[in-house]
């Protein structure tokens, strides 16, 4: 009988697999620990696979970003009711998982440098500011959100709550975040049932004299 021969592991496997041990290695270690060595380790491969299979680190990071903010929401039993309803689980599930929140905040430091991935991380947060904005647009339309702003600074504004406080919990992790997040809330609704004022326009305005 002839000896078994190990099948050799398909790079799409190997990649899915290495994807996943760099989400486990993130929840494990601070942000800056995090490289090539633990992601093999966190796997049980060789450095040589995953850079074999990933080439550059930024790719990885920027698949395993992709995949990570994927997952996010993927086990709530009901859908939100709303947009606000929606950021706020996202913020509770960065509580009970602040491995992705590190990684949200070495990303930040990518996309706004000019590196080669950084146009690709810019991207992803102008399409999140998209979808909230779109999500904003809905809950008007279903009388949920009074909005005297466009939904795109509507959308602005609550992400800029969301990921301060996203900030806050790093490094203040005795803050209770998402009773942090309510009290803002309510004066961000305040503001958003306001009409914006009509800009200043000195061709029309009235001569006082």
């Amino acid at each position: 009988m002839d000896d078994l021969q190990a099948t050799p592991v398909d790079d799409g496997v190997l990649a899915d697999r290495i994807v996943r041990s760099a989400i486990r290695a993130y929840r494990l270690h601070p942000f800056d620990e995090v490289d090539t060595a633990a992601v093999a380790d966190t796997c049980g491969v060789t450095v040589d696979d995953v850079r074999r299979v990933f080439p550059s680190w930024d790719a990885l990071l920027l698949v395993t970003y992709d995949r990570w903010v994927h997952l996010r929401g993927t086990g709530r039993s009901q859908p939100a009711a709303c947009t606000v309803d929606h950021v706020r689980r996202s913020l509770a599930e960065d509580v009970a998982d602040p491995g992705l929140v590190r990684l949200l905040a070495g990303v930040v430091n990518l996309a706004s440098s000019e590196c080669d991935f950084g146009e690709l991380f810019r991207a992803r947060f102008d399409e999140y500011v998209g979808e909230v904005a779109h999500g904003l647009e809905f809950d008007v339309v279903r009388g949920i959100e009074q909005l005297g702003i466009p939904a795109h600074q509507a959308a602005t504004q609550l992400i800029a709550v969301y990921q301060g406080l996203q900030v806050q919990m790093l490094v203040r992790p005795y803050l209770d975040v998402l009773v942090e997040f309510d009290r803002m809330i309510r004066t961000v609704r305040a503001g958003w049932r306001e009409q914006e004022p009509a800009p200043w326009d000195l061709d029309t305005a009235p001569v006082l004299g």
